[in-house]
């Protein structure tokens, strides 16, 4: 069973509940999607580590690394946008 949330700038979004990993000038840092729509998702950090404005996003089992603006923040949860023209390119490992 999943559950939609409709966000007003956004399509809507199901809650999705799996690990990611955010990659960043040669780091990587773990996070929660708690949510994930075509245009973006919604995500907690599990730690402190600033986070840049933009990044890429892999999610367990999924192949594709998207690439993220952050829209939003609020201690450590994000909300992020998915850049179109760099959306799905193949997980490969810390840019």
């Amino acid at each position: 069973m999943s559950t939609t949330i409709r966000y007003k700038t956004d399509s809507q979004r199901t809650i999705l509940l799996k690990r990611g990993t955010i990659f960043f000038r040669n780091s990587s840092v773990g996070c929660l999607v708690l949510n994930l729509s075509t245009g973006g998702a919604g995500l907690a950090v599990e730690s402190d580590v600033a986070i840049p404005l933009a990044f890429d996003l892999e999610i367990e089992s999924e192949p594709i690394r998207r690439h993220c603006i952050v829209a939003w923040r609020l201690e450590r949860r994000l909300g992020v946008t998915f850049e179109s023209d760099r959306m799905q390119r193949p997980a490969s490992g810390p840019v």
